[in-house]
């Protein structure tokens, strides 16, 4: 049987769902605006590694470019032998060769 108690207490049990959902959709809103905030970071993150990696990857073949430059050992002793016999007192024809 519908009475008056019965019915105050269905509109106010429809009007607590209506303010729980209204709750409900900002927090669902505002879970909505941070997902986009967090993909947005992530998405920056990632071009910024990349960045990175690109930047890594341009170094070592920088390294790697001037490793090749490097004189080796024998090199080194070679130019150091020619040095003093350069240095070393005039020795005639062996002077003028070098």
């Amino acid at each position: 049987m519908m009475n008056a108690q019965t019915l105050t207490h269905a509109r106010q049990a429809l009007i607590e769902a209506a303010q729980q959902r209204l709750v409900l959709t900002d927090q669902v809103r505002e879970q909505k605006r941070k997902i986009v905030d967090l993909e947005r970071e992530v998405q920056q993150l990632a071009a910024s590694a990349e960045q990175a990696r690109q930047a890594l990857a341009d170094a070592r073949n920088e390294i790697q470019a001037l490793r090749a430059q490097v004189p080796d050992d024998a090199t080194i002793r070679a130019y150091h032998s020619l040095v003093e016999i350069l240095a070393a007192p005039s020795q005639g024809e062996l002077r003028l060769a070098a």
